[in-house]
């Protein structure tokens, strides 16, 4: 690496300090290399690594190589050592409630999870669930018409996924601000968790009240469903074909609550983000919000484009399962590797004119949703949520004035994204 080189160790400080736009300092990183060491966080502790390039997230993503688990079979143990989970002891449901989560699972039990999940999603989005998100946009889209100032994010961008999930779940609408909020206590936790960092002042205490809260909440929902069989998730994860040691076994109830938790979590907030992200560039691009209203058909590639051009998952961890060789670099088992997806998806060696928006792009290629076993469960619903929002957008936008200064964002690179949009009406 040139001595000109920014610092590794730099790199969340750069980053955090331009949330809402971190591109210049991915694109300063990548220039001097698809994969950088990170000097060890404090004397106990093992090195780390930035993977910025495109092919080399691919790797640690799609192979076998890296993986959830931190402490990798075989090894003596990982940079986690002093933590015995995600969450450290004195919050028990909390504990109980992520570990359970497809996020901390690893192969065999997160394949055999995982194909039981993906199967009764598959089955719920044939149930007419894009028509009602489409009657729920254009609800959303006639109340704002009238109005003349709103928040973007608070009153569409947000508003939309978590309805969606709802309806999926089968979960009544009634609830939707109370679970919000639930969700809203547990993110920074469940963040910091996924990525083995610290946990203190991420608000434990907070988070653990919100996943007694949760827990409690989908056990009733579940009571419910067994009584009241309907055509939603909840049915049919009650119905699935579970094996034994899984959800069919006498301790699987907190299997499927988690699950029911963890959907909703992640499918409402990262379609959030990328919402309220599209409506941002549209708003800050008049002409391509007037070329998208007059080619409506390229809606479903123009929201995979905004996903690759700016996705609200930046970046996700992994731990080597055994010593690798990757971009000319040994990683050794056990040593934690942070996947930029939002550099590789501007890797000029992956794409041509990254920093431009193309509706002519292979969308199968980007990151934004990941890529191997754990590509995201939700994709089909989350690109549903977007394609929709996103032709609501071209009816809603025009006309409205975003504000002139920096928007306020995320300090969470694991669900990144504004956190209002203020719109005014000019004409």
């Amino acid at each position: 690496m040139p001595d000109s080189a920014p610092a590794p160790a730099e790199f969340e400080r750069r980053v955090l300090a331009g949330l809402n736009d971190p591109y210049p300092v991915y694109r300063a990183y990548l220039r001097a290399g698809a994969l950088h060491p990170v000097p060890p966080p404090g004397p106990a502790r093992r090195r780390e690594w930035l993977v910025l390039g495109h092919e080399e997230a691919v790797v640690v993503l799609a192979g076998r190589g890296f993986g959830r688990e931190t402490r990798p079979p075989g090894g003596a143990g990982s940079a986690d050592d002093e933590a015995p989970g995600p969450v450290p002891p004195g919050y028990p449901r909390l504990a109980a409630l992520l570990e359970d989560w497809l996020t901390f699972m690893d192969p065999p039990r997160h394949t055999r999870v995982r194909s039981v999940v993906a199967g009764c999603l598959a089955r719920r989005m044939r149930t007419g669930v894009r028509a009602r998100l489409r009657e729920n946009v254009q609800g959303v889209v006639e109340r704002l018409a009238k109005e003349p100032e709103f928040d973007l994010v608070e009153e569409y961008a947000a508003a939309l996924p978590v309805l969606a999930v709802l309806d999926v779940l089968g979960v009544p609408e009634a609830d939707q601000e109370w679970l919000r909020g639930q969700v809203a206590r547990l993110r920074p936790a469940a963040s910091a968790a996924a990525a083995r960092r610290d946990l203190r002042g991420t608000g434990l205490a907070i988070a653990e009240r919100a996943a007694g809260a949760l827990t409690e909440y989908f056990r009733t929902a579940l009571a419910r469903r067994r009584r009241e069989p309907r055509r939603d998730l909840l049915t049919l994860l009650l119905a699935a074909p579970w094996e034994e040691d899984l959800a069919g076994g006498p301790a699987g109830e907190d299997l499927l609550v988690a699950t029911c938790v963890h959907l909703l979590s992640a499918g409402h907030e990262t379609a959030a983000a990328a919402l309220a992200k599209s409506a941002l560039l549209l708003l800050r691009d008049p002409e391509l919000l007037t070329g998208l209203r007059a080619r409506r058909e390229m809606t479903a590639a123009a929201a995979d484009e905004f996903i690759r051009f700016d996705p609200p998952v930046q970046a996700v961890c992994r731990w080597a399962q055994q010593d690798e060789d990757l971009a000319g670099h040994r990683i050794a088992r056990g040593e934690k590797v942070t996947v930029v997806l939002g550099a590789a998806n501007r890797d000029p060696a992956a794409f041509t004119e990254p920093d431009s928006l193309r509706f002519d792009r292979d969308g199968h290629r980007h990151l934004g949703f990941g890529m191997g076993g754990h590509y995201c469960l939700g994709a089909a619903l989350a690109r549903a949520v977007l394609e929709t929002g996103i032709d609501g957008l071209l009816d809603l936008l025009p006309g409205l004035s975003p504000p002139a200064g920096p928007l306020p964002y995320r300090d969470d690179l694991a669900c990144h994204g504004p956190l209002s949009l203020p719109v005014t009406r000019v004409v």
